[in-house]
């Protein structure tokens, strides 16, 4: 008989917990700034060889990566300074890719 409390506390458990999806990990804003950063370092090297034709050195080529580690450097997950980190890598990989045009 002790077998049944168990059963019916794993049952309720498995009620309340929050399902796990793939797309649950998206949840976090270290993942959500991640594949943008991902996004915009791809981006930016396929642009960079093809369009411009052009090799960028070092520091610019990871410009998107570091600011990516600032933000995870600061610890702040807020909802502001996800959306400040993101807007931030656009426009890094887009004034290096416009440097890149003019020089």
């Amino acid at each position: 008989m002790q077998n049944r409390p168990n059963e019916a506390h794993r049952a309720l458990r498995r009620e309340t917990e929050p399902a796990r999806t793939p797309l649950s990990a998206l949840a976090k804003p270290e993942i959500r700034v991640a594949l943008v950063t991902a996004i915009a370092l791809v981006l930016q090297a396929v642009l960079a060889k093809n369009v411009l034709e052009v090799e960028l050195d070092y520091g610019s080529q990871f410009a998107a990566l570091w600011v990516f580690i600032v933000f995870l450097i600061t610890g702040d997950r807020g909802r502001f300074a996800e959306l400040g980190t993101i807007v931030t890598i656009v426009a890094v990989t887009a004034s290096v890719l416009a440097l890149y045009t003019v020089w």
